[in-house]
């Protein structure tokens, strides 16, 4: 298996940063390019237990693309007045063997955010050393992917904290 951790700060209070996450329809604006996103299916609310259906396809090019079906085993919304608040899902069919993402949010003294996303996959299967060469071999997409998604976090949620 291999991990993945990034932490970023947001200028933008939790609520906002919350309210964009908690929307599945941000996952087109934190998808990079040259994928495209699709969303077929959700539960709403989004809660524990509930699942998120989308397809990530090449350029739009549906052929091109894979179905990603996701279930949220933990949902811990923003409660008014709350200084945390995060989510965790876990892939139950996606072009990966095993993938679970954990989000989490926390509201800083200044009035800004910290994101922090910390992912655990595995690409196939496959264990012992192939499985582990695979994983390497993907994991600088998942390093541009976060990357990416936290570039556009601060692009569209960054405001001047008074």
């Amino acid at each position: 298996m291999a991990h993945f951790k990034q932490r970023f700060v947001v200028k933008a209070p939790l609520p906002a940063v919350w309210r964009f996450h908690d929307d599945p329809i941000a996952l087109k604006d934190l998808t990079p390019p040259p994928l495209r996103v699709k969303l077929l299916a959700k539960d709403d609310p989004l809660q524990a237990g509930g699942t998120l259906k989308f397809r990530l396809a090449l350029f739009g090019i549906q052929p091109l693309g894979a179905t990603w079906h996701a279930i949220y085993d933990e949902f811990n919304a923003y409660q008014e007045g709350a200084q945390a608040c995060s989510f965790v899902d876990r892939s139950l069919s996606s072009p990966f063997h095993f993938w679970v993402h954990r989000h989490t949010f926390e509201a800083l003294s200044d009035g800004s955010t910290a994101c922090t996303d910390e992912v655990t996959f595995h690409l196939t299967p496959l264990r012992g050393v192939l499985g582990s060469i695979l994983d390497m071999l993907v994991y600088p997409s998942i390093l541009f992917l976060f990357l990416y998604r936290q570039f556009q976090t601060r692009r569209l949620l960054a405001k001047p904290i008074p």
